[in-house]
């Protein structure tokens, strides 16, 4: 089985994990917004309402007359009694009105405190008008000061040692506009708390079990019609490809088809794969017959080309192939490319082998000096011209390497020329000429007669230095 780095299935099973807890995670965040939105809607409209009705029912100036003389009235006792009852009525936490005092310490003057029946039944008694208060945190009075500062109810939410609460401020103003003190109450929101986590978890349950559940049906429904018969078809193409590496038979080239019947894509890919399959196998086998056809053919004019262009005793290239390039070459020229340069090799000797060794040495004599000229030009086209007459043609990095090579090429024959410890038909040697081709107007011939005229030249100087 192939180790692949991403299978399909594996990807396929990440992907609805990550979708359903993805889901669960949005889902759930949607729900803890709006059920909490929904839940302190309901707080506001609820304490609004007490607060409101408290409002118009109280006698704001005679409120506002205890607060500054610091002595309670009747109305003021039975406001006392009015916020009393409704603290059990409504089924708040406290209801009070005060006032906050803007220092360090944070205080609050008492104005009304509502007392519940339970905490009189235990023995506590109604706070008096403006007692003050040293226990709030000062952060919580800035929050009244800002509710004494704002315009209709403020709400915020506050946890102290007591609970959590959910408190809402509403200033109480007489009718020339002076805040005589801040009606607040505030609720319980530990019940809040605990229904929105309830509802979280249960949230998060339902919709875990509901996204594994579709996971798992589309797993089963993608396994049956999807992955399950690209495994089958990825496994038998892989089969065929492995046979067909090693194959050198066409008949071995045998494809075996997966039954696949899913009616979509899938089933279409694996019949056009089977078709294809069979479609090469007919092609190779076509190539093949095609091939044995003209195997004989070509081999004939490999070897007609070989005889025409080829000399038969060295191998290197003929006058005729000689003559194709100084064509080509004249064309370069008239196309403003050409660079090139020949080099004229003349052997010495090779008439005194043949008389005084024979015609055998006289042939290894020309191939031994051939092979010496194909070395060191080995970049380059050899021709052999005449019996013992060679040509090089040097372009490309032969050419700018010219006269190193040209050198070489001297001075190996003299070195082989040289060698007592050589036989006669091997103690090769040549005189050379070297010509390079210098611009519009010349032509292969000219550059070819000029390497000539130097060859000849050191002919004859190494004819006169052996005279001497």
């Amino acid at each position: 089985m192939a180790n692949y780095k991403k299978p399909i299935q594996r990807s396929l099973l990440i992907g609805c994990i990550l979708f359903v807890l993805i889901l669960c995670l949005f889902l759930s965040l949607q729900s803890v917004v709006l059920f909490s939105s929904a839940l302190y809607a309901q707080y506001d409209e609820r304490l609004d309402h007490i607060l409101t009705h408290i409002e118009r029912n109280a006698d704001i100036e005679d409120l506002a007359q205890c607060v500054r003389t610091g002595t309670p009235s009747e109305k003021y006792a039975e406001l006392q009694r009015r916020l009393n009852g409704m603290v059990d009525d409504f089924g708040l936490s406290y209801l009070y009105s005060v006032i906050p005092v803007e220092d360090e310490v944070g205080t609050m003057l008492n104005v009304v405190s509502a007392t519940s029946a339970a905490e009189r039944a235990a023995g506590e008694t109604d706070l008096p008008l403006l007692y003050l208060s040293h226990e709030y945190p000062r952060k919580e009075v800035e929050r009244y000061l800002s509710a004494w500062e704002g315009e209709g109810i403020s709400y915020f939410e506050e946890i102290s040692g007591y609970g959590a609460f959910y408190t809402a401020c509403k200033p109480l103003r007489t009718a020339d506009g002076e805040t005589v003190a801040l009606l607040c109450a505030d609720l319980s929101i530990d019940d809040l708390h605990r229904n929105v986590n309830t509802y979280v978890v249960i949230n998060v349950v339902l919709t875990i079990t509901i996204g594994a559940l579709f996971g798992v049906l589309l797993l089963i429904w993608l396994r049956r019609n999807v992955t399950g018969p690209v495994e089958a078809l990825e496994k038998s193409t892989r089969s065929f490809a492995e046979k067909s590496h090693e194959a050198r038979n066409p008949e071995q080239l045998s494809y075996d088809a997966p039954e696949i019947h899913t009616l979509n894509e899938v089933e279409s890919l694996a019949d056009a794969i089977s078709r294809m399959s069979q479609d090469i196998k007919n092609y190779i086998l076509d190539i093949l017959s095609a091939e044995g056809r003209i195997k004989t053919a070509e081999q004939k004019a490999e070897g007609m080309s070989r005889i025409a262009y080829q000399d038969a005793l060295t191998h290197v290239k003929n006058k005729a192939s000689y003559n194709l390039k100084t064509a080509e070459l004249a064309a370069q020229i008239a196309n403003g490319d050409a660079e090139f340069a020949i080099v004229m090799i003349d052997l010495n000797h090779l008439k005194l082998v043949n008389d005084t060794y024979g015609h055998e040495k006289g042939d290894q004599y020309i191939v031994g000096s051939c092979k010496i000229i194909s070395d060191i030009y080995k970049h380059s086209p050899v021709y052999r011209i005449g019996g013992d007459e060679f040509v090089v043609i040097l372009q490309g990095e032969d050419y700018r390497k010219r006269q190193a090579l040209y050198d070489t090429i001297e001075g190996k024959f003299r070195e082989t020329v040289e060698n007592p410890a050589a036989e006669p038909w091997e103690r090769y040697s040549a005189a050379c000429g070297m010509s390079e081709y210098h611009g519009p107007g010349g032509t292969p011939e000219q550059v070819m007669r000029r390497a000539d005229e130097i060859m000849y030249r050191n002919k004859q100087e190494m004819k006169a230095c052996r005279v001497n």
